[in-house]
């Protein structure tokens, strides 16, 4: 069964870009046959990695897709080719922020559940928390919603967050992770200093490690930050 993966959290700033390129990573290393979708035209924060650089050109070609979602009518089938992409193989889709209504429209009004069961598709939605109170509701306010249709993977930024105390006392939210059986990862920290550099000059991994920017221990501190979100990644059983 191929799997749709949607990295989503509604809420902007709790780092779903980030999750969405390491992500990739894991992807091109572990499962190269697969396809990324930019939905954000007007930034595609990850895919501006790759794309127009010489050496990643046949990894644009194969893997890079672009759909848009809209509340228009007039593109409301905008996002079906995720849908064929995703039954020729993995689809890793990188939403931005405040598109939550169009996708649960797609989803909704696509019959995509129904369809994907018919076409051997599942559904994952990796929903990227900060710790914060209103991130921690419209993750409740998602599951409620959408558990019995859509796989749901709570990731726990830490790299937004090193206190999750609130989280882990909220009785609501725990009791939605219970009652719907959500897997719930801890997505690592890179320091704030090799996170910003890297984003800086739109690297990828392999270039911030070939850079000369970052000395032995540096590249190391990188390839535990990578085993460790590796690690999280597939303890979902779901990649």
């Amino acid at each position: 069964m191929a799997t749709l993966h949607l990295i989503d959290g509604e809420k902007g700033g709790t780092g779903k870009s980030w999750v969405s390129f390491t992500l990739t990573q894991y992807l091109r290393e572990k499962h190269p046959l697969f396809y990324l979708v930019a939905t954000d035209r007007s930034n595609p924060t990850v895919i501006n990695r790759y794309r127009d650089k010489e050496h990643y050109q046949e990894f644009c070609d194969r893997a890079i897709r672009y759909a848009i979602f809209s509340e228009s009518e007039k593109k409301i089938d905008s996002p079906d080719d995720i849908f064929e992409w995703a039954m020729e193989r993995t689809t890793l889709v990188d939403l931005p922020s405040q598109v939550h209504r169009s996708v649960v429209a797609w989803i909704d009004g696509k019959d995509v559940i129904k369809m994907g069961k018919q076409h051997g598709v599942k559904l994952v939605r990796w929903f990227v928390c900060d710790g914060e109170d209103d991130s921690i509701n419209l993750f409740i306010k998602s599951a409620e919603k959408n558990q019995k249709k859509v796989t749901h993977v709570l990731v726990r930024n830490w790299g937004r967050c090193d206190e999750w105390e609130y989280f882990d006392e909220h009785e609501q939210l725990q009791e939605t992770i219970a009652k719907y059986k959500v897997k719930v990862i801890d997505f690592p920290k890179l320091s704030d200093g090799k996170r910003i550099k890297i984003n800086a000059r739109r690297w990828t991994f392999d270039e911030a490690m070939d850079s000369g920017e970052f000395k032995t221990l540096g590249k190391q501190a990188i390839h535990q930050y990578l085993k460790m979100a590796y690690q999280a990644f597939e303890s979902t059983k779901l990649l």
